[in-house]
């Protein structure tokens, strides 16, 4: 079994990254969402630049976020969650 690669993306817009988007770390679940999508309040932003300065500063994010400027896949992530009620 070939275990597929996802584009990764903001839970928020469903959006794949892309390097120089601005982002948004937060400190309940530690996940990266782009700035405007940032959905908590403001004491809630443990950091904040590029994606690609995040990605780098974080060894966590670092093997699973590396991304392209043009993404593997557009598919729309939030799809398969509307299947589900």
């Amino acid at each position: 079994m070939v275990k597929e690669k996802v584009q990764p993306h903001c839970e928020v817009c469903g959006k794949p990254f892309k390097r120089n988007d601005m982002v948004n770390t937060d400190t309940l679940f530690t996940q990266i969402k782009h700035s405007k999508c940032f959905n908590f309040k403001p004491e809630f932003i443990k950091d904040t630049g590029t994606y690609e300065e995040i990605v780098n500063k974080y060894p966590k994010y670092k093997k699973v976020f590396i991304v392209k400027d043009k993404p593997i896949t557009n598919i729309l992530i939030k799809a398969q969650y509307k299947n589900k009620k």
